[in-house]
């Protein structure tokens, strides 16, 4: 079996744009990046079907599937992760005010 990957904050849209920037040219940071918005559009367009499917199942009163559920449950972790924690600023150290992250546009 896998191993699980330890829990670790996940990267902010500007946090990848900065690595974009900081890397260019370095072919295998690049593709890391790239990866990571082509599984984040993925994940959202697989969201988009969910709730199709999940309205349909409930427009036809099937009940509960379980299998639905995780699904949705997993999407919400994964919107969470993305939305919410990825813009979180980590703690400054002692005395120092917040790294502020770079401008978006070149």
């Amino acid at each position: 079996m896998a191993r699980s990957l330890p829990d670790f904050t996940p990267l902010s849209l500007n946090e990848l744009r900065s690595l974009w920037k900081k890397y260019r040219g370095n072919e295998d940071v690049e593709r890391l990046v790239l990866e990571v918005q082509f599984s984040r559009g993925v994940i959202s367009e697989i969201d988009g079907y969910f709730k199709s499917i999940h309205q349909a199942w409930l427009a036809e009163n099937l009940g509960e599937l379980v299998a639905i559920e995780k699904v949705r449950l997993l999407l919400i972790h994964q919107h969470v992760r993305q939305n919410v924690l990825a813009g979180l600023q980590p703690e400054s150290k002692r005395g120092e005010p917040p790294e502020l992250e770079p401008a978006l546009s070149e």
